[in-house]
């Protein structure tokens, strides 16, 4: 568990925020220029605050009253930036062993040829940095991050760069890290997806201060209706093509076949899917004489809503984050755990290789 309570001030800027987050994934997440990397930069201790603490399980790491400063590479924490930048002379092993091969024998309770496994790397190991896609130099520096067996693994933007099967791919591995190391880790991001996909918990901030603590989804509706500058939701999908006619292709998602704009695909190629929450709409009764190709029964699983807006988790197979108003929520009679149909157009969905 890590709780801290920070002030920093610099010339047009100041940043006052306070929080304690646990053993989870939480989120730091804002808009540009609120403060998230400032905040991370402070607990990594990259930056010094002007005032204020940081404890990490009871432990102080930082008080400016008490006058305690541990240097960053002493409080074990990893860290993974934006750009995974690599020593570009090093191996894929190479990279991943070197800070392991710095910390104690003591020290070193995760296997760096077990964490290459997990992450997807084992036969990249012999390549050099110049030889990776963005989504695998990525990987190489998560990896060497956790080589260190850090307490907490710090995230500051780490997918920004990358297309969207990069992203969905470093997801699922920073789940399956979490699940199998119980490595706590704090996430920065202004990327709803992200946040919804992978947090358990987040921290919205903006210009500067700590605007809310709690659920990803309370916060970010929230957040949409106060004009944060976030990102819309994606509903990210993995799918199999499963045939093509006319001028649509159908992918099997699940148990479900969506249809997306003719892909130039074989049976059987694996794609990604990704439809916008706001391009999806929700009834409580299965419409008829519809241009719309997809139309498609789930359950009602949640419903969060915030000064006129809501969102809606429905479970068609794979979890669906629906945009749409308190009002129509109301008029419909929406609730959870009614049976429900999303509709929307295949060329409301955007097909990726997997």
């Amino acid at each position: 568990m890590i709780s801290f309570e920070l002030q920093i001030t610099r010339p047009g800027f100041s940043l006052d925020v306070a929080g304690e987050f646990g053993e989870g994934i939480t989120s730091i997440f804002g808009p540009s220029g609120a403060g998230k990397t400032t905040l991370l930069n402070c607990l990594s201790g990259l930056v010094r605050p002007t005032s204020g603490f940081i404890e990490v399980n009871g432990n102080q790491i930082y008080s400016e009253a008490s006058n305690v400063w541990i240097e960053p590479e002493k409080r074990r924490f990893g860290m993974v930036y934006q750009e995974g930048v690599l020593f570009p002379h090093l191996t894929v092993k190479q990279n991943i062993e070197f800070g392991w091969k710095l910390i104690p024998h003591s020290d070193r309770h995760l296997n760096p040829l077990e964490i290459t496994e997990i992450l997807g790397l084992y036969d990249l190991q012999s390549r050099m940095p110049e030889e990776l896609s963005g989504g695998e130099r990525q990987r190489v520096a998560i990896s060497r991050a956790i080589a260190l067996s850090p307490k907490l693994l710090l995230l500051d933007e780490p997918l920004a760069s990358l297309d969207v099967p990069s992203k969905t791919s470093i997801i699922n591995y920073l789940r399956r890290v979490h699940d199998e190391f119980n490595i706590p880790m704090i996430y920065v991001s202004h990327s709803v997806s992200e946040v919804l996909s992978l947090a358990s918990s987040a921290m919205l901030i903006k210009d500067g201060k700590g605007k809310g603590f709690g659920r990803p989804a309370d916060l970010l509706l929230a957040a949409s209706v106060n004009g944060s500058g976030l990102d819309m939701f994606e509903n990210i999908m993995e799918g199999v093509v499963a045939g093509s006619a006319e001028h649509l292709t159908k992918v099997r998602v699940a148990q479900i076949e969506i249809a997306v704009r003719k892909q130039n695909k074989k049976v059987g190629d694996k794609v990604l899917l990704s439809v916008g929450a706001n391009q999806l709409i929700i009834t409580p009764e299965e419409p008829k004489l519809l241009s719309a190709r997809n139309v498609l029964k789930g359950c009602v699983k949640e419903i969060w809503s915030n000064n006129g807006e809501a969102l809606a988790e429905v479970d068609i197979g794979s979890k669906i984050m629906v945009e749409l108003t308190e009002a129509s929520v109301k008029d419909l009679g929406i609730v959870v755990g009614q049976e429900v149909f999303l509709v929307f157009k295949s060329s409301s969905v955007k097909v990726f290789d997997a």
